[in-house]
């Protein structure tokens, strides 16, 4: 046998024989079945179970971190989205409160021979050392506006125009000291000054007699006298009554009808019928001349109106007007707000 022929049979026939052999012997028993079946599930478990492992790990990195870097970015951008939509519905929201009080606003509607004009205020508190009660609007002589024009809001009366300017004015509210309005209480009719005490204080109804009804929440109207406002605006509302004990007229503070620093739009108006407002004009069926709280010498300021001296006259039994002041009038305390 040559050399050849053995290598061939030495590497075909005989794994040929081998395999055949183990064929049939498995065949007969199933054991290389039973071991191939438990070998393989043994080194398929080892070979991927580490690359299961893997695969967890790497998603689970790439989830946490660099996934949630266009998460982070997309959360940023939400952030400043939900932001943006808040300041946009505060500013509708400021936009539909400035349209409530316009509307409010547009619904007054003065009578002949007065004309009204609508100004926005800009700024508060001005005059040297910030004394004076007064607030500044965007209108001026250039829209008509002109010395004591009246100040008005859906609430009341705020003030009268103090200093005119070109396109701004300033405004004496109606608690500044210098503000005297004439007045008559809603429901007796009672005339009455209505003078500022300042900031702070209640404002003192004057030259209410002893013996006349006023009542605390009674509302004070606008009298018309002196022709700076018209009739019927209400001015304050009637917060004490003191009656009187050796004076001529009762004690009695009232209050605005709204804060007067809270005003944003506000009314401002002016007469058609060519009257100046800014020139005193008196009556002598109103002066007061005889009153011991009258004035003894006319306010050269613009502040002073004609109305501080439209109060009613005390009757024959007052003192002329060289008498001396009763000091139970006069030098009360200024009346402060709880």
């Amino acid at each position: 046998m040559s050399p050849r022929f053995k290598r061939l049979v030495l590497f075909f026939f005989l794994p040929l024989f081998l395999y055949f052999s183990m064929y049939t012997w498995n065949w007969k028993t199933g054991y290389l079945d039973r071991l191939a079946a438990l070998t393989g599930m043994e080194l398929t478990g080892w070979v991927l179970a580490p690359g299961r492992w893997l695969q967890n790990n790497v998603d689970e990195f790439w989830s946490r971190y660099v996934y949630l870097v266009g998460v982070r970015q997309e959360n940023e951008d939400l952030v400043l989205r939900v932001r943006e939509l808040e300041q946009e519905l505060g500013r509708i929201s400021e936009k539909a409160k400035s349209a409530d009080r316009l509307t409010s606003l547009l619904r007054f509607s003065p009578e002949p021979p007065w004309e009204m004009r609508g100004g926005r205020v800009i700024g508060q508190k001005l005059g040297p050392n910030a004394i004076l009660e007064t607030i500044l609007v965007d209108v001026g002589l250039s829209h008509g506006v002109r010395l004591n024009d009246p100040v008005i809001s859906p609430k009341g009366v705020v003030g009268r125009i103090a200093k005119p300017g070109l396109h701004f004015s300033s405004v004496v509210l109606l608690s500044d000291p210098s503000s005297r309005i004439p007045v008559m209480t809603s429901e007796g009719r009672v005339p009455a000054i209505v003078q500022g005490q300042g900031a702070g204080a209640f404002l003192e109804v004057k030259f209410i007699p002893r013996n006349d009804p006023v009542s605390p929440g009674e509302i004070l109207l606008s009298s018309g006298l002196g022709g700076v406002f018209p009739k019927g605006i209400p001015v304050a509302r009637v917060v004490e009554v003191t009656p009187a004990d050796v004076s001529l007229f009762q004690r009695v503070y009232a209050e605005p009808l709204l804060a007067l620093r809270y005003y944003e739009e506000l009314l401002v108006l002016s007469r058609t019928d060519g009257f100046d407002a800014g020139q005193p004009v008196m009556s002598p069926a109103v002066t007061n001349a005889s009153s011991p709280e009258a004035p003894k010498a006319p306010d050269k300021t613009p502040a002073a109106q004609p109305a501080a001296e439209t109060a009613p006259a005390a009757g024959p039994s007052a003192a002329p007007p060289s008498a001396p002041e009763p000091a139970t009038v006069t030098r009360h305390p200024v009346r402060k707000k709880p």
